[in-house]
């Protein structure tokens, strides 16, 4: 209750609220978090959901390093462990995912050319056959 009783004091004080160490901070505030909504959308454009999912994991594990570092208040040494094995399971199924093999550029022109081929003879033997029809509903084929 006694930190109730604080901020109730602190509200009741006749504040500034348009002042400049109170607008600059929200004004920060609302500029980076508008700056991480851009990037994030933009990132999410430039990879696939499962690399945004590792990036956002990699951002947690750079706040507990911070964490571990700056304060005493921090995760268990049993956590830290749970906490990067997530990382290298996400990392690794990133890896498994966006690695699929591509088929060569030569072996596409050259299934394209064989194709073609395919399709040339097929006209040519549809061509014959036309010919053959007309020489025969002429008259001079039958015998």
């Amino acid at each position: 209750m006694g930190e109730l009783k604080k901020i109730e004091h602190e509200i009741s004080d006749e504040s500034d609220w348009h002042s400049f160490q109170v607008v600059l901070p929200v004004g920060l505030s609302c500029l980076f978090g508008l700056a991480i909504s851009f990037f994030g959308f933009s990132c999410r454009r430039a990879i696939s959901a499962t690399g945004f999912t590792v990036l956002g994991i990699v951002n947690k594990l750079l706040t507990v390093v911070i964490n571990l570092v700056v304060w005493d208040k921090h995760s268990t040494f049993l956590g830290t462990v749970g906490l990067l094995i997530c990382m290298g399971g996400g990392v690794l199924y990133q890896q498994s995912t966006s690695n699929k093999p591509k088929p060569p550029k030569d072996m596409k022109l050259q299934e394209t050319d064989e194709e073609q081929q395919k399709l040339l003879e097929l006209q040519r033997i549809a061509e014959n056959c036309g010919d053959e029809n007309q020489v025969t509903e002429g008259g001079e084929g039958k015998s």
